[in-house]
């Protein structure tokens, strides 16, 4: 941000104090049932309250903010580890993110609350359903519903969208009355399959970019992106190697195996969300001697994006171009070993 200004007559003082910048003690947590609940809820007592249980901060998926205003529309995400049988608590809500009373539903025994996962970029296949499971009705009042995951839904790491959702059970098939969809970011982790797929975890991509606390932000004081942001950019990446021609192995967000140049898109893609957000509330103003500009950022970011973005689409050109070369290569047997052999 670039502040011109009158300067102070009075003596200078230093911004902050020394002692300020060291790191403060955490309170420790119970570990008991904690760690293995995850949800969308921010007000964590109401929460142990009704649960019997500590929760963690660090397990929360709070509404996205911007400007300190929650943002109550904007898809959601949470993530848990590979592996992890995680309990999900969720606020079922409409799109203007109001909770929806669940009371009228709650005592038919032919509708029920459900948990469905379908790896994102395989959405239109159906083979990409992993699992459902049903869930329970918490506070019928307010839409929570609560439903644990086990691990052989998070087995395979990647970007899935989840889906809760209230289905009538009577009709064959199901029938949907509403849902709220989500993304679910599954970290790889030492459990859960054998598997060396899966995208960069949301602790690696916080960190290349120097986003992993709001200490790092001295100016916002908070992250600069949120999870369901990074979700869409982990996905995009895999889509553009899909979609640019020639069409040779196509990926998902499970299978997708080229990690450097797949974190260098990520960050690209996120780049690119922020240079849209500071293109529309870009306005210079100046009030009492002094002018700001603290939303002229846009270039900075667009040309960050563009260099990681270009260096990305020549990686993808040239590698799907070694593919194609390769498969060019091949040999043919045949059941003679030597000539004039009959």
């Amino acid at each position: 941000m670039v502040i011109i200004g009158t300067p102070n007559d009075g003596p200078n003082e230093a911004c902050c104090n020394k002692l300020d910048l060291q790191p403060s003690s955490l309170a420790p947590l119970v570990c008991a049932q904690s760690q293995d609940i995850v949800t969308d809820e921010a007000d964590l007592d109401t929460l142990a309250l009704e649960l019997g249980t500590v929760i963690s901060q660090e397990q929360i998926a709070p509404i996205s903010t911007v400007n300190g205003t929650s943002v109550f529309s904007r898809q959601r995400a949470i993530s848990v580890v590979q592996g992890q049988s995680a309990t999900i608590v969720w606020d079922l809500h409409n799109q203007a993110g109001v909770a929806i009373d669940l009371t009228p539903l709650a005592t038919d025994p032919d509708i029920a609350v459900v948990l469905r996962l379908r790896e994102q970029i395989s959405a239109n296949n159906a083979k990409a359903i992993i699992e459902e499971v049903e869930m329970g009705v918490v506070t019928a009042e307010v839409g929570k519903v609560s439903g644990i995951m086990p691990v052989t839904m998070t087995n395979c790491p990647g970007v899935y969208y989840a889906e809760v959702a209230v289905v009538n059970t009577l009709t064959t098939p199901v029938t949907l009355l509403f849902a709220n969809v989500f993304s679910l970011i599954i970290s790889r982790g030492s459990f859960g399959a054998d598997t060396q797929g899966g995208p960069p975890s949301i602790a690696e991509i916080r960190l290349h970019l120097r986003d992993s606390s709001p200490a790092e932000s001295f100016l916002l004081d908070t992250l600069m992106f949120d999870d369901a942001e990074i979700a869409l950019a982990i996905a995009r990446p895999v889509m553009y190697w899909n979609e640019i021609p020639p069409p040779i192995q196509t990926f998902n967000t499970q299978t997708f195996p080229f990690r450097y140049h797949w974190l260098e898109g990520i960050c690209a893609n996120l780049f690119m969300m922020v240079a849209e957000q500071f293109r529309r509330n870009n306005l210079d103003y100046s009030a009492g001697g002094i002018s700001v500009a603290d939303q002229n950022k846009e270039q900075n970011y667009e040309r960050a994006a563009q260099v990681r973005w270009t260096a990305y689409r020549e990686w993808v050109r040239l590698k799907k171009a070694e593919i194609n070369l390769e498969g060019c290569w091949g040999s043919v047997g045949s059941q003679y070993s030597s000539y004039g052999r009959y």
